[in-house]
């Protein structure tokens, strides 16, 4: 990547990639004016697609450092935040599947998500 030493930092990097990829796409566009165009009318895709993609990537990018997070817990607190989330067990399953309780699962979950939230992992 020639221009990565353009990134500000000011955005999400995936904001900023994403910037460059429509910028180009325009780009291209207005090289390929001669080319017929098609009524958005006559179109089956939805206009808010391009909102859906660019927000997908958000959200691939925000479940990345969840994970990324995630990983820095201790392991027990990594294994009941990762059934917790990924498999979307009760506190109850989760219990039962490591030999403790309810309460000791919802405890582990709460603390863990507080360590995240306050970013001492």
């Amino acid at each position: 990547m020639k221009g990565i030493h353009n990134f500000r930092g000011n955005c999400k990097m995936s904001v900023w990639l994403c910037q460059i990829a429509k910028r180009a796409r325009y780009r291209e566009l207005n090289k390929n004016k001669k080319m017929p165009s098609v009524s958005l009318d006559a179109c089956d895709i939805p206009i808010s697609m391009g909102q859906q993609v660019e927000a997908d990537i958000l959200h691939k990018e925000d479940k990345l450092s969840l994970f990324r997070m995630l990983h820095q817990l201790d392991e027990t607190t990594k294994e009941v935040m990762y059934l917790r989330l990924s498999g979307e067990l009760t506190f109850a399953e989760i219990g039962e599947i490591l030999g403790k309780s309810e309460a000791w699962a919802r405890v582990t979950f709460y603390r863990g998500k507080q360590k995240m939230m306050k970013g001492s992992v």
